[in-house]
Order: structure tokens, then sequence, then C-alpha cells
């Protein structure tokens, strides 16, 4: 069986610009993040990584309160 080869996507400048600002709000929030590539394809249906931001950051903060409990 042969591996799916990635597909290389041309991207406008401003959608690249938006997610390396997303990516670079996790690690200001976080001190951490997925990388900017990881985000797009984590908000392929959403229209603004921001959103994104805020989702992710939420969940990690939910995991981290449910370990404690």
């Amino acid at each position: 069986m042969t591996q799916p080869q990635p597909a290389l996507v041309e991207l406008p400048p401003d959608t690249v610009t938006r997610y390396v600002e997303a990516h670079q709000e996790l690690l200001h929030r976080l001190g951490i993040s997925p990388g900017p590539e990881f985000l797009m394809s984590l908000a392929i249906e959403r229209e603004n990584p921001m959103e994104l931001i805020d989702v992710f950051c939420a969940t990690i903060v939910q995991s981290l309160r449910e370990s404690r409990a």
C-alpha cells in the first residue's frame, strides 16, 4: 500500500499572515503552539483563526482542570 503524498497548496499572503498571527497569539497565551500549518488544518471550516485560538485554549484549560480534579 502506498502512502498518500502531501498536497502543496498555495495560499494568499493574507491567509498565511492571519495564521502566523494566530500561532503567535498561542505562543503568547500558552507559551506553546502546534504551528500555523496545524492551526490551518484544524480551522478548515472556520473563517477566523482567532476563534480557533479561543477554542484551542479553552480545551486545554478544561483538560487541565479535569486532570487536577
